[in-house]
């Protein structure tokens, strides 16, 4: 991050899903994050983070070595990254860490940078866009900016895997009880609806696995435990999560798996709705799951 008189400027790292399958939340934190004194910079170069799981445990130095690229492409212009993705951030702030601890890793990491032109000399601190609000604008701050609050909207997150662990790394939140994320949502009018499967994951990783059944087992198990408790919709902050949800709720009810479904948001979704954005304007139309459109026009109808 550099603050250029009152504002906040960031390299945008969007990583590969987003521009790939969600373009829309690119377009969302480009039109929304300024409304907040955050300036977005593009920086040539940026590749994949590379995922923190698969590509890590196939080669990690392989892994570090891209991850450092990247870092070293953001230290050259003495910016911050901000992330849209949890994974991503993972990586880059892991291997920020890693780096940073071990001079001879780091050494042999310049070694390979070399063959490109890069050289990664200096710590980059890497954030995920909700660590970015919660730490440089705050709820409060939010709360005053709403434009129009998202009154009685009942709503459960889920924060996903990546976003808070592993807790050294990320720095954000307690990963079996994360609560930030939630006081940004009531910041936007939500009505945060807590519910018991909170801390498990929504099964994407057994879809990556090839275990389909286990996968949609878990989507089940915790949309209908939002639901127990009178949620309405469910809001992530996480693309990986958000697709998870989406595909895995049709799925589940095609199979008779569950006769419950609720709408999924991203978190920048709600953002825009709630800065006054219609239905229509933040895409609603691509949503597979979406509920009661009456109920939630009238949601937003409440909240003017």
């Amino acid at each position: 991050m550099e603050r250029n008189n009152t504002r906040l400027r960031y390299a945008l790292f969007l990583g590969c899903l987003i521009p790939a399958r969600f373009p829309r939340f690119e377009y969302l934190a480009r039109r929304l994050f300024p409304e907040f004194g955050m300036e977005l910079v593009d920086l040539e170069g940026f590749s994949c983070c590379p995922d923190p799981v698969r590509f890590r445990g196939a080669d990690q130095f392989a892994w570090l070595a891209l991850a450092a690229r990247n870092l070293a492409i953001a230290a050259e212009e003495n910016l911050s990254i901000l992330t849209l993705c949890p994974a991503c951030t993972m990586t880059l702030a892991t291997a920020s860490l890693e780096l940073q601890k071990k001079p001879e890793l780091l050494k042999k990491v310049n070694e390979t940078l070399n063959d490109v032109g890069r050289k990664l000399e200096k710590t980059v601190s890497v954030r995920h866009f909700l660590k970015v609000f919660y730490e440089d604008i705050g709820p409060e701050r939010l709360r005053k900016m709403v434009k129009r609050p998202l009154s009685d909207f009942r709503i459960s997150y889920h924060s996903g895997c990546h976003e808070n662990n592993p807790p050294e790394i990320m720095r954000f939140d307690n990963p079996f009880n994360p609560q930030k994320t939630e006081e940004l949502l009531d910041a936007l009018g939500v009505k945060v609806v807590d519910y018991r499967e909170k801390s498990q994951c929504c099964g994407s990783p057994l879809t990556l696995d090839g275990k389909m059944d286990d996968s949609l087992h878990a989507v089940v198990r915790k949309v209908e435990d939002m639901s127990r408790f009178g949620a309405e919709a469910l809001a992530v902050g996480c693309t990986s999560c958000f697709q998870q949800f989406e595909i895995g709720q049709v799925m589940a009810v095609r199979k008779d798996l569950t006769a419950i479904q609720l709408p999924v948001f991203h978190f920048l979704e709600l953002l825009a709705l709630a800065m006054g954005w219609s239905l229509d304007e933040i895409g609603f139309r691509e949503h597979k799951i979406k509920g009661e459109r009456e109920i939630l026009e009238a949601r937003l109808r409440e909240g003017i």
